[in-house]
């Protein structure tokens, strides 16, 4: 079909649906309809409409330029114009049977759409979708660069592109029903994959809506979750180059999205989710939705109560009124009347001839995530000219009783219906006209009255009256006051210092209906009286008679009837008192065995009065007996003749209701050093890391050092030998330290030596030959030399022959280290080959070798 053709078809059948879309878009938030038509070279005006009905008129006048060479078409200035003149969150719908002409446009589209998603976010922007129903034949066009121009368009737009055939057309208007009928609060858009392409879909309880579509050839969708179940689906458009499919939300959770098509294809999710709410309108400030009708009057503020689902975990972050004379959502104030109940309450002016919608946000408690939800259209009332019959009050009480703190106030509601107008009061069970207020909550007989009751003391019954000319009503409702109670509390304990073993006094007393009880606690424990704790009823006291250190601390005073509980606390300090002190002359004492001292402790500080003991405390940190031969006489500790086992740390304590204050004195008693560890004989092999401990015990401190000897003579320490602040020695072995170390500690009292024989098993070591190749002449001497360095234990020394065929005959052995000369005189031709030295010990060989060659 050529491009004429083509076009004049999908006018006839734009014609022929656009009024069944819109039936659809009566009811959505669309303020205006905008109309650009297009063709090869010119764009037509944008003709702006503010009913549907306009647009479905207009239409009707729409034909194809006839033109055989309308192709390409001027697409993409109609889409900037489009752009240029729409609303923010606008669908835009391109029908087009041609490529595009130029390009030059698509930076300006990619701009226009960028500054919307950038200002409005992911899903208030433009959405443009192009259905392509043909191709340029007779034009020389790059098919891929075209097709390329229209998806950079959808990409940057959050729009998609439709290859359609001709008699797939009227697959268009299934899927602009169902995309504008629906006001989407998340579009996932323009996905492109080739081929195939897997996703992951999350269904969770706030998603109320979810269609899914695959533009390409052939497309094919697999939906399952983890066990492989499918969930039901909706085939909305089903052609080969379109699949629409809407996804019936009734199992949650994640489902596995397989998407393919033959080649290229994009595939768009569109997501509603949505939290559910009620909501009324009243002229005068509800309590409850039972005091409000579902649309407000206009031309005046109305109260507006919101209430969210009491067993959600949601509550309430914003509330936004959107009207229809205005595309921008307006946020409004609200304040909390029942969070619990999820009832909330703002405060707005009704236009009159406007719609509004509410849109609230909330926040799940428990997830954290924000969902929207968004009512219907709401029309405000209408007057009307008809008049209506005529009838007496009736009168519905919202609520048939209440119970009422005693001393507060309490607001009741009744509604009315009734015409003409009629009166409106309440009164008591006194006959007394209670204050009231009245309202109009439905046009023309429907009314909204509150009575308040102010300051309850009593129980009673009220009554909501109602009358006009066709006559009267009345209904009553009865309210419950608590009992009168009274609970005033006239002493109560507060914070006091008390002198040290004076009197304190901490007081509670309270005028109470019922009777109260009054219980005193001490740090959280009951108290009982005692000899020092007296309580006086009569007096509301609690009387502390001699104030000490265990006195201090917090009080409660527990003031408790059936009706209320109070407590009170109070925190009771204490003066007067010092902590000891402690004080003796010398903390150290240095004695020779036999020697006497007497040390004497004093408490110099402390109120009250601090006693004074001694302790023995020895070296490992036990508290001990004292040892033999101390003695503790009052505050003085003596010793008479000072033995060893008198050395260690003796405790001077002051000790009053503060505290203790403990000095120490260390008593030492001089001797000669010991060393702790014995004598030995160690061996190792050359390269082991070796550690030589001394562990020293002398008083006074001993100095320590360490020599070595080998055959008597003494060896001077290099730096390989370390030794630290405990005396260990410690080195890694060489060949030269075997010898005996001694470990040398001295004092005023005495010297004590420990001795390590270190025996170092080293390999033998053999001095490398001058030749490996050595030629002589026929009856010569020859001597070769096989010099042994070293080696622990001596190794065992030879020389011996290896023959070409490997036999080998020893020819001279010697146990030592040094020299061993093997001398072969008047050599002969036999005597060629290969001599080998071979030095041998229990930590291993070396061999030197070297062939011998006769001329």
């Amino acid at each position: 079909m050529d491009t004429t053709k083509s076009m004049e078809y999908e006018i006839y059948a734009f014609k022929t649906h656009i009024a069944s879309i819109v039936n659809v878009i009566r009811s959505s938030t669309f303020t205006n309809y905008i109309l650009i038509p297009f063709g090869h070279e010119d764009v037509g005006p944008a003709l702006k409409f503010q009913k549907p009905e306009e647009l479905v008129d207009i239409m009707q006048f729409v034909e194809s330029s006839g033109e055989q060479t309308s192709c390409p078409e001027n697409s993409l200035a109609a889409i900037e114009k489009a752009l240029q003149v729409s609303m923010p969150k606008s669908y835009i719908y391109v029908l087009t049977d041609a490529e595009a002409k130029t390009i030059t446009q698509l930076d300006n589209i990619k701009r226009l759409c960028q500054i919307q998603k950038s200002k409005f976010g992911r899903i208030n922007f433009f959405q443009v979708i192009i259905f392509k129903s043909g191709e340029c034949q007779d034009v020389e066009v790059n098919q891929f660069e075209h097709d390329r121009i229209y998806n950079e368009v959808a990409r940057n737009c959050g729009g998609a592109v439709f290859n359609l055939e001709l008699k797939d057309f009227r697959d268009v208007f299934k899927y602009i029903k169902e995309m504008t009928k629906v006001d989407w609060s998340d579009v996932d858009t323009h996905q492109e994959f080739t081929t195939n392409k897997q996703y992951t879909l999350t269904i969770d309880t706030y998603t109320k809506d979810l269609i899914i579509v695959v533009s390409g050839k052939h497309p094919t969708i697999q939906i399952s979750n983890y066990f492989g179940d499918s969930p039901r689906i909706e085939k909305i458009v089903d052609s080969q180059t379109m699949l629409v499919i809407r996804v019936q939300v009734t199992e949650l959770g994640d489902f596995t999205t397989d998407v393919s098509c033959h080649g290229t294809g994009a595939v768009t999710f569109y997501r509603k989710k949505e939290i559910k709410f009620q909501y009324g309108f009243s002229p005068l400030e509800p309590k409850s939705l039972q005091e409000t009708t579902s649309r407000p009057i206009p031309g005046i503020m109305n109260y507006v109560m919101i209430s969210l689902p009491v067993d959600s975990t949601t509550e309430l972050m914003a509330v936004n009124v959107q009207t229809s004379d205005k595309f921008e959502k307006i946020p409004v104030e609200y304040h909390t009347i029942d969070k619990g109940k999820g009832l909330y309450v703002l405060h707005i002016y009704i236009t009159p001839g406007h719609s509004l919608k509410m849109t609230v946000t909330c926040r799940d408690t428990t997830s954290y995530q924000e969902i929207t939800g968004t009512t219907a259209s709401i029309y405000p009332q209408q007057l009307t000219d008809v008049i209506p019959r005529k009838s007496k009050p009736k009168i519905e009480i919202v609520e048939s009783e209440a119970l009422i703190d005693f001393g507060t106030s309490y607001k009741v509601a009744c509604k009315v219906n009734g015409y003409p107008k009629p009166s409106i009061w309440w009164e008591n069970d006194l006959e007394e006209i209670m204050p009231s207020q009245n309202a109009l909550l439905e046009i023309p007989t429907k009314y909204i009255s509150y009575a308040t009751i102010a300051n309850a003391t009593r129980n009673g019954t009220i009554t909501c009256k109602s009358t006009n000319e066709e006559g009267e009503d009345a209904v009553s409702m009865d309210l419950y006051v608590n009992r009168t109670f009274i609970f005033e509390v006239i002493k109560y304990p507060t914070d006091m210092t008390v002198e040290y073993g004076n009197e304190g006094r901490l007081y509670c007393e309270v005028n109470a209906y019922p009777d109260a009880e009054i219980k005193w606690f001490h740090n959280d424990t009951a108290i009982e009286e005692s000899e020092n704790i007296e309580l006086v009823p009569h007096e509301y006291m609690l009387l502390i008679k001699y104030m000490g250190i265990n006195d201090t601390g917090e009080y409660q005073c527990v003031i408790t009837n059936t009706v209320e509980k109070s407590t009170y606390a109070a925190k009771v300090y204490i003066s007067g008192l010092e902590a000891p002190q402690a004080e003796v002359p010398n903390l150290e004492v240095v004695l020779k065995p036999g020697d006497w001292t007497e040390q004497r402790c004093t408490s110099v500080k402390g109120i009250p009065k601090p006693e004074v003991s001694w302790k023995y405390k020895s070296y490992n940190g036990d508290i001990e007996d004292f040892p033999e031969g101390v003695f503790v006489n009052g505050s003085s500790l003596k010793i008479a003749s000072a033995v060893t086992n008198h050395a260690g740390i003796y405790l001077c304590e002051a000790i009053n209701i503060l505290g203790t204050d403990v000095q120490e004195v260390t008593v030492k008693v001089q001797y000669a050093p010991k060393i702790k560890n014995d004598d030995e004989v160690k061996t190792v092999r050359e390269g082991d890391f070796v550690e030589l401990p001394c562990d020293v015990d002398a008083v006074p401190k001993a100095n320590v050092l360490w020599d070595m000897y080998q055959d008597d003579v003494i060896i001077a320490l290099d730096e390989h030998h370390k030794i630290d602040d405990r005396n260990t020695h410690r080195f890694y072995a060489r060949y030269n330290d075997s010898g005996m170390y001694h470990c040398i500690a001295q004092n005023d009292m005495g010297r004590a030596i420990r001795t390590v024989t270190l025996n170092v098993l080293v390999p033998p070591y053999i001095e490398p030959l001058p030749w490996e190749n050595l030629t002589v002449r026929r009856n010569t001497t020859v001597v070769l030399t096989c010099n042994v360095s070293y080696g622990n234990p001596v190794p065992s020394t030879k020389w011996q022959y290896i023959a070409s065929n490997f036999d080998t005959t020893v020819l001279l052995r010697r146990q030592s280290v040094g020299k061993l000369d093997l001398v072969l005189r008047n050599i002969t031709k036999r005597q060629e080959g290969i001599y080998q030295c071979v030095a041998e010990n229990e930590v291993g060989p070396d061999t030197v070798k070297v062939y011998v060659k006769v001329l």
